[in-house]
């Protein structure tokens, strides 16, 4: 997603499209994060991996994809009776219904690419073009050394996503956490900016958005069930208790 320039009192106006990653890259990235963030739970815990091909979503009302995508993945567990010996089913899926951010409608995975000047910019006698440093008033955003700047543009790539909890002998859904998340990358004025058609700065960009799909499937499971404090009840012989009884 960019923003596009336009004039007068009218709204901003963003420009999207939508790319397909080569082998089942942002699935892999979102299972390892899965598996990073239950073994944090609990490390002695054996995990079996599954992958389910995207239900097909073409013609189908934005509102209805999270019950197609989370229906689809039920359908395939009902034909595994395996999962009688299983504690839990942890399940991660885009997040299908659009959140609203500043006039934005965003979903899934993404970039976010904002072009347009926010603040101090040259030409309008705000600040002196040789001037190094940042303005005051920018965007907060982190350099590829991870310091933190005000920008006056910036490339923020996002991860929105929902994590499931499923009971594996009935299939019921346990629990659901959202979570949406973002980066804004910049550089400072004196340093030239990075060049996206090169290998270096692609594989730094592939990093940041890998890092930050981590977060945000590490984060949803955390705060979901599978990390809930479950007590544990051990019963012993049954025998009569006195009122006096210390013991």
């Amino acid at each position: 997603m960019s923003e596009l320039s336009t004039t007068g009192t009218h709204p901003s106006r963003y420009w999207c499209r939508t790319s397909k990653v080569s082998n089942n890259v942002l699935n892999r990235i979102a299972l390892s994060s899965l598996d990073n963030a239950v073994a944090k739970i609990d490390p002695a815990s054996k995990r079996i991996y599954m992958s389910l091909a995207a239900a097909q979503m073409d013609g189908v009302a934005p509102w209805k994809r999270e019950d197609i995508a989370i229906g689809g993945i039920i359908s395939a567990l009902e034909k595994m009776p395996e999962r009688g010996e299983w504690d839990r089913i942890v399940v991660a899926t885009l997040a299908y219904r659009a959140l609203d951010i500043n006039g934005m409608q965003v979903a899934g995975f993404g970039l976010f690419s904002e072009p347009l000047c926010q603040a101090g910019c040259p030409g309008l006698g705000l600040v002196p073009r040789d001037l190094p440093s940042e303005p005051l008033d920018g965007v907060d955003a982190v350099t590829s050394e991870n310091k933190s700047i005000k920008a006056r543009t910036f490339l923020a790539p996002f991860s929105y996503i929902e994590v499931w909890v499923l009971d594996p002998k009935t299939l019921a859904i346990l629990d659901k956490q959202e979570r949406f998340d973002n980066q804004k990358l910049a550089e400072p004025r004196y340093k030239p900016s990075l060049d996206f058609s090169q290998s270096d700065a692609q594989k730094y960009l592939v990093g940041r958005i890998a890092s930050l799909i981590e977060m945000s499937v590490g984060e949803a499971v955390m705060h979901s069930e599978v990390n809930a404090r479950r007590g544990k009840v051990e019963v012993g012989e049954v025998r009569e208790v006195k009122p006096d009884d210390k013991k």
